[in-house]
């Protein structure tokens, strides 16, 4: 007896509204971060701190002209170029895993990664520098902003799934 193999394309990908899931968490994180640092642009001055929370979180402005930690701050082009390159290969790889079913969790640390990567790369085209604007007590040397935390998450998201990876 021949059993016949039909394709069942609602259970391979996602409806449209798991999708705009994604995508409304990468719109969200940008235009927040977005608000964020056009407050403490009008409302901060340079290098002042501010501790909130008991002292556990120190506001400061402070402009980032290079990658992370400033590695390259002379170098503003070169720091375009590798932010917009990185950018491009995982809104490829995004927009591959999107429409599938599988991968959730993965599509979710790259909506984080995105989210704040298109914060950061738009302060760098329109402003030529990064908005920094808070920094922990037990690391006052490194000043971030939300985009970078939501980078950190999606990429921690990522390691944990390639080394929890079901073989």
């Amino acid at each position: 007896m021949y059993k016949s193999h039909i394709v069942r394309w609602d259970r391979l990908f996602l409806k449209e509204e798991d999708i705009m899931f994604y995508i409304l968490l990468i719109v969200i994180i940008f235009i927040a971060d977005f608000k964020i640092k056009a407050y403490i642009e009008e409302n901060k001055e340079m290098h002042k701190s501010e501790e909130i929370l008991d002292g556990k979180i120190i506001l400061e402005r402070y402009h980032n002209k290079g990658a992370m930690l400033n590695f390259l701050e002379h170098n503003v082009h070169l720091v375009k170029v590798i932010s917009l390159s990185l950018f491009g290969i995982v809104l490829l790889l995004f927009a591959c895993l999107l429409p599938r079913k599988d991968n959730r969790i993965m599509k979710l640390a790259l909506s984080f990664i995105l989210g704040g990567a298109l914060s950061n790369i738009y302060d760098r085209f329109k402003r030529g520098y990064v908005v920094d604007y808070f920094s922990f007590k037990f690391l006052k040397r490194i000043v971030f902003n939300i985009s970078d935390i939501c980078i950190f998450i999606g990429s921690f998201i990522i390691i944990l799934l390639s080394i929890f990876k079901k073989k």
